[in-house]
């Protein structure tokens, strides 16, 4: 038995699992009737559900509507993560979701996609750092939030808008993301 060169070793595909720089994630559910669901995450949990009219119990946010906070919530993790190290001083970040989906794909009475066919998404960052550092900083996080590229590379025309100030802004100022 002979074993692998460098070039072979390197061309193999690798198991995630085995790889230190591969981060694992992992969830649980359990259906609890009436369109809801109990979600385990780690040491957390949450619920979703569905509108009344849609046959849940409007007991929480639905699926979808918690993609849309996971999406805010990456992306604000990464503008801390991008400004700690190009040591941007940040006050404060806002983000504003608007998402549509062709909800025929879902119900199965047409073919289209389910998942959202396009994503707007406004991020507020109250910070008094340069021009320069800011087109960094939007590069840096373009490149690097795993959600917003995971809606890029489903196809989603993801609309990103930025705005910067170095003082607050009104909540959520832009009507744009409103419906």
């Amino acid at each position: 038995m002979s074993s692998l060169t460098e070039t072979e070793a390197a061309a193999t595909p690798r198991t995630p699992a085995r790889d230190p720089w591969v981060k694992s994630v992992r969830a649980t559910g359990s259906w609890l009737r009436q369109l809801r669901t109990r979600v385990g995450i780690r040491e957390f949990g949450f619920v979703t559900d569905q509108p009344l009219a849609k046959g849940g119990e409007n007991s929480a946010p639905t699926p979808m509507e918690f993609v849309a906070g996971a999406v805010n919530a990456c992306i604000t993790v990464t503008i801390e993560s991008v400004a700690k190290e190009l040591d941007i001083d940040l006050k404060d970040i806002e983000t504003l979701s608007r998402a549509h989906m062709d909800v025929r794909g879902f119900a199965g009475t047409a073919d289209v996609s389910p998942h959202f066919s396009d994503y707007a998404l406004l991020v507020q960052v109250v910070t008094n750092a340069s021009e320069s550092k800011l087109a960094e900083l939007r590069l840096l996080v373009e490149k690097r939030c795993p959600a917003t590229n995971l809606l890029r590379d489903a196809n989603v025309a993801l609309d990103l808008q930025w705005q910067f100030s170095p003082e607050s802004f009104a909540p959520h100022s832009d009507d744009r993301y409103r419906s």
